[in-house]
């Protein structure tokens, strides 16, 4: 544990200096640092606690320092990095390619990858409410997750957001014209890699009930 620790410290730092090397329109502050720190390190461990040190946990530590950073570049700007997208999907299929052997269900990566970019792709033309960043940052979680929780990424990511939009509504009173949306897809991932499907079924078994 003192391991992951020790890492999850030294990701958190370089994550804190590259956020504002990518995107200079944010200042430094002091709760951004508090914030990507907290998260790495916090998710990092929850993620080793529960899986250990297998190929599933790497691609999942691997995947969020990138989450972390697209989500509080999202937050300040309403943008998304291309570069930022296509590096994480990189480092994902480098890591892919290092584990093929030992991955149980390859195949089920790839289609992550590729419905992740599908589904999404397809609400943005029918609803106009994706950008294409978040088009690409599905395809990235999605490509760490698998073709299996991609429905359920998407329908997650959609309910945290109309939770918070009717925070906006209810107590801020004014309107919403665009909110940031990667926050929730990476929120909505690190839940899923913590839980899997536990939180749905909790939801049927009380719906059930």
């Amino acid at each position: 544990m003192i391991y992951i620790i020790i890492t999850s410290v030294i990701i958190a730092h370089i994550c804190n200096k590259q956020l504002y090397k990518i995107c200079d329109e944010i200042n430094k502050n002091k709760i951004n640092t508090i914030i990507i720190y907290l998260a790495s390190i916090s998710s990092m461990m929850l993620i080793y606690y529960k899986y250990g040190l297998n190929v599933e946990s790497i691609k999942y530590l691997s995947l969020i320092p990138f989450i972390i950073i697209i989500s509080i570049i999202d937050y300040h700007t309403i943008y998304i990095y291309n570069m930022t997208v296509l590096s994480g999907i990189i480092v994902q299929g480098v890591i892919f390619l290092i584990t093929i052997n030992r991955e149980t269900d390859a195949l089920s990566h790839i289609l992550g990858l590729v419905i992740g970019f599908m589904i999404p792709y397809i609400l943005s033309v029918v609803t106009k409410g994706l950008g294409k960043g978040d088009i690409g940052l599905y395809g990235l979680c999605c490509f760490a997750l698998g073709h299996n929780y991609v429905t359920y990424l998407i329908y997650l990511s959609y309910v945290m957001g109309f939770i918070y939009c009717m925070y906006i509504l209810l107590l801020k009173r004014y309107k919403i014209r665009k909110i940031p949306f990667a926050p929730f897809i990476s929120l909505a991932t690190i839940t899923i890699m913590l839980t899997n499907y536990d939180i749905l079924k909790i939801y049927f078994d009380i719906i059930s009930n």
